[in-house]
């Protein structure tokens, strides 16, 4: 993937006004509201955001195994709109279409007159509605997913898939690539390199590698002694959702084939969890169970740890914890499904990868970078240096891009920046 899109400078329109940007969202997210406040500050943009609900923290708690709500702000310091309540039954996540449908955002999104709109795809009823109402209105739309080659699996659905993908993504005008492997799945759809920009995915890693700082010295050997973890000891940690995808029962056996030293931290809950803790038990797994850990405590449990490791499948289409371990200076242990495994793990420098499913591999991955750190190596300077460019300057920099392509007023020589 090349480098990081260049900050952009603001452009004028013919009549001197920023260009209207309306970005619609089935509901705010954690990650992605600070980018949003980024936006929002941005002079060359008008930035409105639609929500189709707001989920309460029951529908919140979904496959974290607690009902809570969110302790950063997720709706402050930009202009947005919140079309409903949130009712019984419905779902806000990636993997049901039906899920949540709001048949007003169509409506909504014209209300705000936009020059463009930003809209992530197509998993929900409610997003391709929302672009469905671009392009009768003819309103340039712009997409921005993580969807990559190997997220959705194979055989003869995939076929179908495909075809669906490639008509979808026809209805876009400009596309944004969040990584290499999101790039190469838009080229494999036909997407033209001249209308795709790179906007990375990022995360608040100056607010979470803050907090972990918070937790340096006599602090940090005090906080892990507290969750079982001696000085000498060799801390994983897993951190989400305890979920299929996640494959946090490799973790387990592969951390049950390091010696008595290692021990594994658990950031996370889920419909797993008990199998999980009775599968540790009986391979003898020295673990930590920290529960669910909110965004405003995160950056302490990567201050715990001394390597983070995410071995899940081709669903995770990006991982954006390892850009909150990189950000933290720990190491990251991915497998090669991983969606963000070819950006921020480079082997030997920011981490190590390993084959999906490979158990033994994940544990000889873990073992090296155990073996470095005990030999004086430390992974924080490359780590923190491989996500610095994954940042909400450089997101902002290909949507703005993208913007000036679709509203005719991109500079010649920017046209097919990447």
């Amino acid at each position: 993937m090349p480098g990081p899109t260049p900050a952009a400078a603001p452009w004028p329109s013919p009549t001197g006004a920023p260009v209207r940007l309306t970005a619609v969202f089935t509901h705010p997210v954690q990650y992605v509201s600070p980018w949003l406040r980024h936006l929002a500050a941005e002079p060359s943009l008008a930035l409105t955001v639609l929500y189709a609900t707001a989920p309460r923290p029951a529908e919140q708690g979904v496959g974290f195994g607690r009902a809570f709500s969110w302790d950063v702000p997720l709706t402050d310091g930009y202009e947005h709109q919140v079309l409903r309540p949130p009712r019984p039954g419905e779902h806000v996540g990636a993997d049901r279409f039906l899920g949540l449908d709001v048949p007003a955002v169509g409506r909504a999104l014209c209300a705000t007159r936009p020059d463009v709109a930003l809209i992530p795809g197509w998993h929900s009823a409610t997003l391709l509605r929302a672009l469905v109402a671009c392009r009768r209105q003819g309103v340039p739309a712009i997409y921005r997913g993580d969807s990559h080659l190997g997220s959705g699996g194979g055989g003869l659905r995939a076929v179908g898939r495909g075809a669906r993908t490639r008509l979808l993504l026809g209805l876009y005008d400009a596309w944004l690539a969040v990584g290499a492997r999101s790039r190469e799945y838009l080229a494999h759809h036909g997407v033209p390199a001249a209308r795709t920009f790179d906007s990375p995915h990022c995360v608040d890693g100056a607010r979470i590698a803050a907090t972990a700082a918070g937790v340096a010295g006599a602090a940090r050997i005090e906080a892990r002694a507290a969750a079982g973890i001696g000085p000498a000891d060799f801390a994983v940690l897993f951190a989400g959702k305890l979920e299929p995808k996640k494959r946090v029962a490799d973790l387990v056996r592969a951390v049950a084939r390091l010696d008595e030293r290692a021990v594994l931290v658990v950031a996370g809950g889920g419909d797993e969890e008990p199998g999980l803790r009775g599968l540790a038990a009986a391979l003898g797994v020295r673990t930590a169970w920290l529960g669910f850990v909110n965004q405003g405590d995160i950056g302490r449990a990567y201050a715990l740890a001394d390597c983070l490791a995410l071995p899940s499948d081709g669903r995770e289409t990006w991982g954006l914890v390892v850009n909150e371990a990189l950000a933290c200076g720990l190491p990251a242990v991915v497998s090669e499904a991983v969606g963000c495994a070819p950006d921020l793990v480079v082997p030997g420098v920011t981490g190590e990868q390993h084959p999906l499913g490979d158990v033994t591999a994940l544990a000889a991955a873990l073992g090296r970078v155990r073996d470095r750190m005990a030999a004086g190596h430390d992974f924080g300077p490359a780590a923190r240096a491989r996500v610095a460019g994954f940042d909400f300057a450089a997101a902002t920099a290909g949507l703005i891009g993208a913007c000036r392509l679709v509203t005719g007023r991109a500079h010649p020589d920017e046209r097919g920046a990447r």
